[in-house]
């Protein structure tokens, strides 16, 4: 029998006694982009959101969580967090800055607390699925109940 995976995204919301539902797709190691994963799981794509590691023009990072077929709004981003502009964190800086490897990156349970935004499209659904911290791992979650582990703000941060 396979052994139960418990990520650090997982104990971090044990802690706070918030409910979660653990998937395991199977894909050990195996990256796979939110649309790839959405299509061979046969899963409604609206309610799987993917976690963005961005850094402004004075080195702050911050983290969005937006629907995995979207692209996020660099200027509404800046906006909601106040400062002049945002990118992607480059990918050889993940690991280090936030703590996680691509296609496993989360907003729980970083290396340091940094400032999560979550779309305000998360709202209209009564769970979303985010990444559980390692690679084919997920949380199926309330909204709200990710941002209060996270102290995230709900702002429109997608691209229309």
């Amino acid at each position: 029998m396979k052994k139960e995976i418990k990520t650090n995204a997982m104990r971090a919301l044990d802690k706070l006694n918030i409910e979660y539902e653990h998937i395991d797709y199977g894909f050990e190691g195996e990256f796979k982009s939110t649309v790839d994963l959405t299509e061979e799981t046969h899963q409604d794509i609206s309610v799987v959101y993917k976690t963005l590691a961005t850094i402004s023009n004075t080195k702050d990072i911050y983290i969005f969580v937006i629907p995995g077929a979207e692209n996020i709004d660099f200027k509404k981003a800046s906006r909601c967090v106040g400062v002049k502009s945002l990118e992607m964190l480059p990918l050889k800086d993940l690991k280090s800055k936030v703590g996680y490897e691509r296609g496993a990156t989360t907003s729980l349970a970083m290396k340091k607390n940094y400032d999560v935004v979550i779309d305000e499209s998360a709202k209209d659904h009564d769970y979303i699925k985010v990444s559980a911290g390692k690679v084919g791992h997920s949380v199926k979650i309330k909204a709200e109940d990710l941002a209060k582990a996270n102290d995230a703000k709900f702002f429109d941060v997608i691209q229309k």
